[in-house]
């Protein structure tokens, strides 16, 4: 899969998985149905980090629940020498309307658990789209640093960033309202 899923073939895939060709077709209708199989699992497994951050960043104020965020995905994509990172880079043809709704919800019960214990981020402004581009942006930019070489800055500069970024357009929305 080094030179792309398109790339891919059936007999490839039953090579790498130690299994013959029948055995693939008893399961899978193609190379096609595989990877929605694939990009469903990958789907789950994200939904399981955000479900999983959601205990570590209740008592965490936004700047330090912004960075466990991207530190837990981050990790998580990471893991097993980068293959979520290369999943990710190549699978978006591969979603389907259950799977993103499976990811949308996860996303929204960590908003609703984080705002349920701190009520006042309740009052920023369009929130349900600031969080929309948190995780997004957490996902693509952590992606981005760890594809690219030699980016000039470290992980941890990117995520402050991202924080002074976030917490920026917090603190001028507050100073319109008082």
């Amino acid at each position: 899969m080094k030179n792309g899923l398109d790339h891919t073939t059936v007999l490839k895939v039953c090579e790498i998985a130690g299994v013959g060709s029948g055995s693939f077709y008893e399961y899978f209708k193609n190379k096609e149905a595989l990877f929605v199989e694939m990009q469903q699992h990958f789907i789950a497994e994200i939904s399981k980090v955000i479900y999983g951050v959601i205990p570590e960043i209740l008592d965490l104020e936004i700047p330090e629940a912004i960075r466990t965020i991207f530190l837990k995905i981050g990790e998580f994509l990471a893991k097993d020498n980068n293959k979520y990172f290369y999943w990710l880079s190549v699978s978006s043809k591969y979603s389907t309307e259950a799977s993103h709704v499976k990811a949308v919800k996860a996303i929204n019960v960590l908003a609703i658990e984080y705002a349920m214990k701190h009520p006042e981020v309740l009052k920023i402004k369009n929130l349900k789209m600031m969080v929309y581009i948190l995780i997004h942006s957490s996902i693509a930019l952590t992606m981005n640093f760890f594809t690219s070489e030699n980016m000039g800055f470290t992980f941890e500069e990117l995520v402050d960033c991202l924080i002074n970024i976030t917490m920026s357009y917090i603190e001028d929305d507050r100073n319109k309202v008082a």
